[in-house]
């Protein structure tokens, strides 16, 4: 017994005067957050995203879309999968730190009897954590949890993202189409115009070729335009969780589809926004906690066994004549020589924390980055929008005028092709442009992190 203190006092004492197994997180630099965002903000006041944030664009469609994908996207379902994992290796991880306690008994077999019991067994060990392996291996554990927590969340912004973009991809393709078909009839309008100014001898066989070859080329936009009508289609039954068979929108274009105001605070609150930002410091916290263990392992583990139970020649004797027994044990192990492996471990677990740092680093800086490139592409694409809707009435203007003056015969056939021509591209580069600054929203919204809250305060609250 004597020897047994003097043990336990020697690990005591060597517990204290050892040197500290965890090290401070690593922090990023304080030049990768940014004062301020450079692009300007038209609104003096933040708006950052809400938790519904598609409801800003005023389509009833587009709302119960993404209520499909939130429920049906197979993708967010495997990453809830994913939290109940790491909730369990949560449980599992932090059973180490409480006592393991067995119960057990024993059996004679007797000619002519039946098994009778001799003795019931209970026994309990437990691993001092003077080293905080235990605590570091729940801490990386915890860890991993928020980072798979904020995983889904990274994965559910970008299934509604997809989803928004995708279902404004397919209006888009639809007005392409009503303005290709537009611009078929007004091309087959001048073809009877010029067939006419043929018969009569007034224009050449060759406007008529020409004005055949134009309509030509139209008419196979067509078809390619329904191909990725269908494709796009496709693309966004997917994100539903569904076949494309037998699914469609009901809206044919963007008209009633609204431009919702967004604008960005501080930049160091997008650092808890994001869910990838949020996922690549919980990585990080994981990896510092990894390294602890690994400098664990390099010292002495100390367990603690006990036993007690009670043994009898008979089931009765448990109460005429039992005999109780009883020991306690204290064990120390320790590696004396293992070629290294325990220093590898370590060196390979510092390293893995230095790349997780500059990859948590280089997260943050992608994300100001992602937000200054859309804030810049909203204003620019507005400014975009605003000319090639000048552009698309003077067009307009320029071959209606063409038209007639050609009809009348006073300008040649190649003044009618180039007005017609200007027309069909000013329209579909405007439609284009118009989805463009609906899709750098979606964009912002998924930049700012959406409606995302971080999930460190929900986990903490369990």
């Amino acid at each position: 017994m004597h020897m047994k203190r003097v043990l336990l006092a020697s690990v005591c004492a060597l517990a204290l005067a050892a040197c500290a197994t965890t090290s401070p997180l690593p922090q990023r630099a304080a030049s990768d957050v940014p004062a301020a965002f450079e692009q300007p903000i038209a609104e003096t006041a933040p708006i950052w995203p809400k938790a519904d944030w598609w409801r800003g664009f005023g389509s009833e469609e587009l709302n119960s879309l993404i209520a499909a994908t939130q429920g049906g996207n197979l993708n967010v379902a495997a990453a809830e999968a994913r939290i109940v994992q790491a909730d369990a290796r949560v449980r599992e991880v932090g059973s180490a730190l409480l006592p393991t306690v067995s119960i057990g008994g024993d059996t004679n077999l007797r000619t002519g009897s039946n098994a009778t019991p001799t003795g019931i067994s209970l026994g309990a060990s437990y691993e001092f954590d003077f080293w905080g392996r235990n605590r570091s291996l729940l801490r990386g554990a915890e860890a991993s949890n928020r980072a798979t927590r904020a995983d889904r969340e990274t994965v559910a912004l970008t299934a509604v993202s997809a989803t928004a973009s995708t279902y404004f991809q397919l209006l888009s393709l639809r007005e392409r189409l009503e303005i290709s078909r537009l611009n078929l009839e007004n091309a087959q309008a001048v073809l009877s115009v010029t067939e006419a100014r043929v018969r009569n001898g007034i224009a050449s066989p060759l406007e008529l070729a020409q004005q055949r070859q134009t309509i030509a080329g139209q008419q196979a936009q067509i078809p390619q335009l329904e191909q990725q009508e269908l494709e796009t289609r496709a693309a966004l039954a997917l994100l539903l969780g569904r076949p494309p068979e037998g699914f469609d929108v009901t809206a044919r274009d963007l008209a009633s589809i609204e431009a919702p105001g967004v604008a960005p605070g501080l930049p160091s609150e997008l650092l808890v926004r994001r869910p990838d930002v949020v996922t690549a410091e919980a990585n990080l916290e994981g990896a510092n906690a990894n390294l602890a263990v690994a400098r664990a392992a390099l010292l002495p583990s100390i367990s603690l066994t006990a036993s007690g139970g009670i043994s009898t020649g008979t089931l009765s004797g448990l109460v005429t004549n039992p005999i109780y027994t009883a020991g306690i044990g204290l064990s120390i192990a320790q590696a004396i020589f293992d070629a290294g492996r325990r220093e590898a471990v370590t060196d390979e677990a510092r390293a893995r924390e230095q790349e997780l740092l500059l990859s948590y680093r280089g997260t943050v800086i992608n994300a100001f980055s992602e937000v200054e490139t859309t804030l810049g592409s909203i204003a620019n694409l507005d400014e975009q929008v605003m000319f090639q809707t000048e552009q698309v009435i003077q067009s307009e203007t320029a071959f209606t005028i063409a038209q007639a003056r050609y009809r009348e015969g006073v300008d040649d056939f190649l003044v009618v092709l180039d007005t017609q021509r200007s027309l069909y591209s000013a329209r579909d580069q405007l439609q284009q442009t118009r989805l463009g600054q609906l899709l750098s929203l979606v964009a912002l919204y998924k930049a700012l992190g959406g409606g995302w809250e971080d999930p460190t305060a929900t986990v903490a609250q369990q």
